[in-house]
């Protein structure tokens, strides 16, 4: 990426500053935001299981055989916007595969474990629509990986069967912020953000950060399937990543952690005009469809 890109970029990232403000105002301004286009020939419709509404994008050629199950971030309190609308799209028409994102409650609406509660019926209404576990690829960013892998710990204490992978994009895991790099980065980090954690704890109120239902970090990671994680040498939620990593491949589990230099939180998303976007999306979409 060169000067005047990368100057651009981080300006649109910091843009009103919106994520220092209030959350009636980010959602406000998250709402404005309109998509670069949505990918030809995706279809988009909603759809209900077992309790909750999906967001459901079906590709014409679509494999059949398996799906992905997203979980959108936003710090538990932001919902489906036209940004991450595309994103899912995106992603839907470069695996050929559908995708169903899960319109999970939020907070502070609806408090914790809501969101908990929505995401472990969604991927049991995955499981008993046809699909076994090992159809199902998980995909999330930010903090839907903690919600998503939150679920999973809960759902591993019964015999539903885990998903074929695990897929991720800047997660969050430590809703509890210990990790280094919250000081170590911030400033190369161009979001510039007050406090990392911010809305997200709205969603923890006075629960403990430390328990798995929040933060999965804290967990028994034992029996998770092989996960998949893209993180960004600027983000101030680096650590989160390589922690989980580590202790993810100490219980056993396969893990692939691939640092992206200069990057940023969630950096996939700016696929449309930054390269090295680009070529992160296309390489973890080509992991995916190799999987279908």
């Amino acid at each position: 990426m060169n000067s005047i890109q990368s100057s651009l970029v981080r300006f649109m990232l910091r843009r009103s500053n919106i994520w220092n403000k209030p959350l009636n105002e980010v959602r406000k301004t998250m709402e404005g935001i309109k998509s670069n286009g949505m990918p030809k020939g995706i279809e988009i419709l909603r759809q209900t299981m077992n309790g909750v509404s999906y967001e459901v994008f079906r590709h014409p050629s679509g494999k059949k055989g398996k799906v992905i199950l997203y979980f959108h971030g936003g710090g538990f309190c932001l919902g489906i916007f036209p940004a991450n609308r595309e994103f899912a799209a995106r992603i839907c028409s470069m695996t050929e595969t559908d995708v169903y994102m899960p319109d999970y409650r939020l907070a502070p609406e609806y408090p914790f474990p809501a969101a908990l509660e929505d995401a472990i019926a969604a991927y049991r209404g995955i499981v008993g629509n046809g699909f076994n576990g090992k159809d199902v690829i998980i995909m999330g960013d930010s903090s839907g990986c903690a919600l998503a892998v939150s679920a999973l710990l809960a759902l591993k204490q019964s015999s539903i069967e885990m998903p074929c992978a695990l897929n991720f994009i800047t997660p969050v895991f430590d809703l509890a912020g210990k990790g280094d790099s919250f000081t170590s980065k911030a400033a190369k980090d161009p979001f510039k953000l007050v406090d990392p954690l911010g809305i997200a704890k709205i969603y923890v109120a006075a629960n403990n950060p430390t328990s798995p239902a929040i933060s999965p970090l804290y967990g028994e990671l034992d029996g998770l399937p092989p996960v998949l994680i893209h993180a960004a040498e600027h983000d101030v939620f680096l650590s989160d990543s390589t922690r989980f990593a580590e202790k993810a491949e100490n219980a056993g589990v396969k893990v692939d952690i691939r640092v992206w230099r200069k990057m940023w939180h969630i950096f996939h998303m700016q696929a449309p005009f930054v390269p090295e976007s680009k070529k992160a999306l296309d390489e973890i979409c080509l992991i995916v469809k190799s999987m279908v």
